[in-house]
């Protein structure tokens, strides 16, 4: 899908910083990663590699992600020949594992709540996908925002600036998001914060675990429980967290422990200043012991 008209206006343009627009905006919620996953993207995985056994802790964040842009340029440099691997561009921009065969397919497996349509919520490091579903191309695309021009229009596809392959041979160039509109007649369908099942950080807005994390010395498990979903280390430390809690005796007659497992079994929030309360007061053996391990898995858990 090699095209016309390209110009180099944007490769060394300054890039503003368009986190200020969102600072009344309602948060969106990012964190991590699902659990399953199948096949390859554009042909480049090997078959019957399962998605959680090539997950790892270097999913890049959002920082790291510009990062990856501003040093991978052409084919030597990515590893791989972009030209009609959008999709591989962008996870591999965020070191994240093959999941679909196209981004039509990764853009029609993204839920609802990951969707962003308007041109005023998007940010840096997002994933755009565009398509016309009436052409000849059935595999869409997808690209990475990575910022927006000086003085932009927030409401502005135009001023929107993402990385891209497929528009000069064997390179990822920056364009402007109404590229694809004018050149390829490909219709902006939204913005995700989510790709292969991985959600995605972007700058600006609390995950789901910063927001477990700030609520301590009481926590919600059901935050973590929604973190999860999409990441399977949290999904596995809250397994572990409750697995802790079972472990507390049942005898009725120690307040402290009596109320830590009434509100974890009534709301699944667990406070761990009555733990504190008892080991105060001489539980100094299992209590102390699993209130230590919840804490050890508390801040094992990962920060994006």
């Amino acid at each position: 899908m090699l095209e016309h008209e390209y110009t180099d206006d944007l490769a060394d343009e300054v890039i503003d910083d368009d986190v200020e627009i969102y600072e009344d905006l309602p948060e969106f919620d990012v964190s991590g990663t699902l659990e399953d996953g199948s096949q390859e993207d554009e042909g480049d995985a090997p078959v019957g590699v399962t998605f959680f056994a090539k997950v790892s802790n270097a999913i890049r964040n959002w920082r790291e992600t510009l990062a990856w842009y501003k040093t991978h340029h052409d084919s030597g440099d990515i590893g791989f020949n972009p030209d009609g691997m959008c999709l591989k561009v962008c996870r591999t921009a965020r070191n994240i594992p093959a999941k679909y065969l196209t981004a039509k397919e990764a853009q029609d497996a993204t839920p609802e709540e990951f969707r962003v349509y308007n041109p005023q919520d998007l940010r840096k490091t997002m994933v755009l996908y565009f398509d016309d579903p009436n052409d000849s191309n059935r595999s869409g695309h997808i690209v990475t925002q990575v910022g927006r021009v000086p003085g932009f229009d927030p409401k502005s596809f135009d001023d929107i600036i993402v990385e891209t392959n497929s528009v000069v041979a064997g390179k990822i160039v920056r364009v402007r998001a109404s590229y694809f509109m004018e050149h390829w007649g490909d219709a902006f369908r939204f913005g995700a914060t989510i790709l292969n099942g991985v959600e995605l950080d972007v700058p600006g807005r609390k995950s789901k675990i910063e927001r477990f994390n700030n609520g301590g010395p009481v926590y919600d498990l059901n935050i973590l429980a929604r973190a999860g979903e999409h990441r399977p280390k949290a999904k596995e430390i809250l397994r572990r967290i409750e697995d802790q809690v079972r472990r507390l005796p049942e005898n009725r007659s120690i307040n402290h422990v009596r109320e830590f497992k009434d509100e974890w079994r009534e709301d699944r929030k667990i406070d761990l200043a009555h733990l504190d309360e008892a080991v105060k007061n001489g539980r100094v053996g299992l209590v102390k012991t699993v209130r230590d391990e919840i804490r050890r898995l508390i801040a094992a858990l990962p920060e994006e």
